[in-house]
């Protein structure tokens, strides 16, 4: 997966996560099967980040440049 496939991944799941939440709110809405999809989003988002925190430092460095710390 491209960099730009795992932000258009992100962005989806950020959409569908919202979504979630906003049933949630709804009276008689099904508690426990959503929060068991948000649960699955939520894992696919970390796991999304925990790449793009992986190939951070490698895009900085292949080109001569490397990464800065904020601190």
């Amino acid at each position: 997966m491209n960099d730009t496939d795992r932000q258009a991944r992100i962005h989806h799941l950020q959409n569908r996560r919202h979504a979630l939440l906003q049933r949630r709110e709804q009276r008689g809405a099904p508690v426990a099967s959503i929060d068991m999809e948000l649960n699955v989003v939520r894992s696919e988002l970390q796991a999304l980040y925990e790449v793009g925190r992986l190939q951070a430092p490698h895009r900085a460095t292949q080109h001569g440049f490397p990464l800065q710390s904020r601190g």
